[in-house]
């Protein structure tokens, strides 16, 4: 990225950041539905755990903590958006207006929601507080300090990580009339591990999911932000998650330079 594109970037960023504010019923609703996916995983898990000590190496603690955390982390990933905007606006006619702005459009929508997350994470921050605090009596567990700077870069990567991914799949609309985005929003909530933990199922999905980027989204840091993993292996998921973003990134520029001649809309 050159220096321009970095002031470009970061000013995009700064102006959607505070945008937010105006959008004070949107942040608040996905601060309550952070609570909300905790206070569901309390009472669903709460009956499995009355029968048992463990499930799958959790036990009730950990796995109340574990979605205190990717309850969190979910609430971060405003990049649904990009799809459904870039979708909306190529099959409405009005796309016209991000191919004539000074930064490439996958910049832009990249900034962004970048911007509009780092707002939403502030009250996300006070909705797992508030979560902990009700969930959780012995707090979250103790955590290796490498764990933790492991996750945090792994999530700041995972944001962009999803972004670039968001963008090829919006302009996909370029070509396809319909690529699906209600659908393949539920598969990647459950390949984060926002459903449930990955852990849990068979040996050879999380192997086959293993390969894909969204296991190092969510998954990942919320184990190693709860003790759940070793930095080990949050260091091994975090070059497939660097490897994802570049391949994404650059599949998501060549599918705009050849689709973009396609489009024949008029008016910003």
């Amino acid at each position: 990225m050159t220096e321009h594109a970095f002031f470009r970037a970061a000013a995009i960023a700064r102006v959607s950041f505070k945008a937010q504010i105006v959008y004070r019923f949107d942040v608040s609703m996905t601060a309550l539905a952070t609570i909300t996916r905790v206070l569901f995983a309390w009472i669903l898990w709460g009956v499995i755990f009355s029968t048992r000590e463990t499930v799958g190496g959790f036990t009730h603690h950990a796995m109340l903590s574990y979605y205190v955390v990717s309850s969190f982390l979910a609430s971060l990933d405003m990049s649904k958006g990009i799809a459904f905007e870039i979708s909306d606006r190529i099959k409405g006619g009005t796309f016209s207006r991000f191919m004539v702005i000074p930064s490439h459009p996958q910049l832009y929508f990249t900034s962004q929601t970048l911007g509009a997350a780092g707002y939403y994470a502030i009250f996300a921050a006070l909705a797992a507080s508030a979560s902990a605090a009700m969930f959780l009596r012995a707090g979250l567990p103790a955590t290796d300090p490498a764990a933790v700077v492991c996750a945090l870069a792994m999530i700041a990567m995972g944001l962009v990580c999803m972004c670039e991914y968001q963008f090829l799949i919006g302009i996909l609309s370029f070509k396809f009339q319909d690529v699906g985005l209600h659908l393949q929003g539920n598969l990647i909530d459950f390949s984060t591990g926002v459903m449930i933990p990955l852990s849990l199922l068979p040996r050879g999905v999380q192997t086959a999911l293993g390969a894909l980027p969204f296991p190092y989204v969510t998954y990942v840091p919320a184990m190693l932000m709860t003790g759940q993993s070793s930095a080990a292996d949050g260091w091994r998921g975090l070059c497939v998650l660097v490897f994802w973003t570049l391949a994404l990134l650059l599949l998501g520029r060549f599918a705009y330079t050849r689709l973009r001649t396609r489009y024949d809309g008029v008016g910003i």
